[in-house]
């Protein structure tokens, strides 16, 4: 029996590693048991073969828990515990933002926006990735939490990289309805492309599912060792992406070039 340990009361980004969890349990003939806590029974009753973590609130009392009771664990994310090694399953957002920004430099991109959060452990990851690729290729590259289109126009931005896909799709909505051609005008990029996309978004795909996977590989494999492994995100290259436009006045005519 293997157990989750998650205290997510909505979906979210967990329920693809959940079902990565559940498909992998499966494949090797494991029952899964999701709790909130270990509250509910006595260490005798829970015969778990091992744990995975799933969300970012467990604390020091569920991890000493479960080295006293000498049940194995993998976490999926990293986590910062004084005095332990914690063994995780975790994806390398800030190796693929950087990737990311590197593809709209190679194109010609000069001054590119991320749209994103300003918390959150993977958020701020994302944000370090970026900064450090926009600084590395000397790009004007800003973060902001939130944009209007006409804020973009204004300061000259050609490229917009969101943390969400809902960002993404609002802003094309934005700029096609203003006539403005994307990709061309404005390349609009997302971190989190979704599942089922119409509008064909460029960015990166997360492997949440295989960290799930892999998670439970790993308490299967009982190694002796402190697993601690990155996951990279996969280039989705979509339609949404290209060389920008360069608009010039020659005798008072708008061009594009």
């Amino acid at each position: 029996m293997i157990g989750v340990l998650s205290r997510d009361t909505v979906p979210g980004e967990s329920t693809p590693a959940l079902a990565g969890i559940a498909d992998e349990a499966h494949r090797i003939g494991s029952g899964l048991i999701l709790c909130a806590d270990f509250g509910f029974a006595g260490a005798e009753h829970l015969a778990m073969s091992g744990c995975v973590l799933l969300d970012q609130t467990v604390d020091e009392h569920d991890l000493t828990f479960l080295a006293d009771h000498a049940i194995p664990f993998v976490s999926i994310g990293r986590r910062d515990c004084p005095g332990r090694l914690v063994p995780y399953v975790d994806i390398d957002y800030a190796a693929g933002v950087r990737g990311l920004v590197a593809r709209v430099a190679e194109l010609g991109h000069q001054r590119i926006v991320y749209l994103g959060l300003t918390h959150g452990a993977a958020s701020v990851e994302r944000q370090h990735g970026f900064r450090t690729a926009v600084t590395a290729l000397g790009l004007y590259g800003v973060h902001v939490p939130a944009v209007w289109l006409n804020q973009l126009l204004s300061i000259g931005v050609t490229a917009v990289i969101t943390e969400h896909p809902d960002d993404a799709v609002a802003l094309i909505g934005a700029a096609r309805r203003r006539g403005l051609s994307v990709p061309g005008h404005l390349s609009v990029l997302t971190l989190d492309t979704p599942e089922h996309d119409g509008l064909e978004i460029t960015g990166m795909r997360v492997p949440r599912r295989e960290t799930g996977c892999h998670a439970v590989q790993l308490l299967s494999s009982r190694s002796q060792s402190v697993p601690q492994e990155l996951f990279a995100c996969e280039f989705v290259a979509g339609a949404t992406l290209a060389g920008p436009l360069v608009l010039q006045q020659r005798n008072g005519e708008r061009h594009e070039i």
